[in-house]
């Protein structure tokens, strides 16, 4: 199922730990409406002005899964409101400096985990995006 022209459900939902530990991270209804709120006013602009592709990392999370990878019990990953995600092609401080200054976000962090680092960017479909971001946020 398309969400929009370059997002596509399964890259939200999509896990290696779900497989591993045999969880249904299926979505509900309201879940996939969160997600493609996400891709149409936060993921597809980024796409379009990168022009290059956006890679999910981690999307969409059940309360199985956000319990096996460790995730935040109120993780808005687990409304389908936020993504992981890496741009290969560009610098990903570039990338988080663009958003900060051009779309409507809820949270936005520049994170770090050892050498590994990525966008988490969220998207509250209610219109109560706190524009909060920080730029040097270490998992």
């Amino acid at each position: 199922m398309k969400l929009t022209e370059n997002f596509s459900i399964n890259e939200f939902i999509i896990s290696d730990t779900a497989k591993k530990h045999n969880i249904d991270n299926r979505p509900s209804v309201e879940v996939v409406g969160n997600l493609k709120a996400l891709c149409e006013h936060i993921l597809q602009p980024l796409r379009n002005y990168l022009k290059c592709p956006v890679v999910i990392t981690s999307g969409y999370r059940c309360k199985a899964l956000n319990e096996a990878v460790g995730g935040a019990c109120n993780s808005q990953h687990l409304n389908g409101q936020a993504a992981d995600f890496v741009c290969p092609a560009k610098s990903l401080t570039e990338v988080f400096k663009w958003i900060k200054n051009n779309l409507i976000f809820d949270q936005l962090l520049y994170e770090r985990s050892g050498s590994a680092c990525w966008i988490h960017i969220s998207y509250r479909n209610d219109g109560k995006n706190r524009k909060q971001a920080i730029d040097n946020y270490i998992v």
